[in-house]
């Protein structure tokens, strides 16, 4: 019994240490568009990371689809936001602000609709399709917090539904595009809860 406690507690803490450092929550893009034959694709893996900084707050947004795909567009919807502060392009990406067009694609369909916040939005740049953020590639876009604003205060917007975050991803195998939202399920944070209760569900067989 003690050794697979033993093994649960390493569990947990190597998890932990896979997280990288300030990281709290990881909310994964979901399609709500249906243009194309792709928009329910197993294949489509698309998540933005959200990160602490010093009166800042960090969204990094990662494609790992394994399918031909690209974030093209990136939009933000009320929140704690100041305003951009940064646009940090990883290998292959490259990004400006404002997107074009200046809401999210297809938002409208959403309830409430999504009305993106001015100056809250950037787009790859010409040709999007090989300068936005494509399988294997990232974009992180750091944002200024209103006074007295917290990351906490972000994440309780998020998970809430008071900040919404969308993308557009072009460039699918039959050339359709579709739109995304991050959903209010944080699946950084629920991964160390299941470790943690499956440790602490066996400490009590003990």
């Amino acid at each position: 019994m003690r050794t697979e406690s033993s093994f649960f507690v390493v569990s947990v803490l190597t998890l932990a240490l896979c997280i990288p450092a300030g990281s709290l929550q990881a909310y994964p893009l979901e399609i709500f568009t249906s243009n194309g034959d792709y928009y329910d694709s197993i294949d489509l893996d698309l998540d933005v990371e959200v990160t602490n900084g010093a009166g800042q707050v960090k969204f990094t947004f990662h494609n790992e689809s394994l399918i031909d795909s690209s974030i093209a567009g990136i939009y933000f919807d009320d929140g704690s936001l100041l305003g951009i502060a940064s646009i940090l392009e990883g290998p292959g990406t490259l990004f400006s602000q404002p997107a074009t067009p200046n809401d999210l694609p297809a938002g409208n369909l959403l309830d409430p609709p999504f009305v993106t916040t001015d100056q809250f939005s950037i787009d790859g740049d010409p040709p999007p399709s090989h300068n936005g953020v494509n399988p294997g590639e990232w974009v992180q876009i750091t944002f200024d917090l209103i006074g007295g604003g917290t990351l906490g205060d972000v994440i309780d917007e998020l998970n809430t539904g008071v900040l919404r975050i969308g993308i557009h991803v072009i460039d699918l195998p039959d050339g359709s595009s579709e739109s995304a939202v991050a959903v209010p399920e944080p699946t950084t944070i629920a991964l160390l809860g299941l470790a943690a209760l499956a440790l602490l569900r066996n400490r009590k067989k003990l």
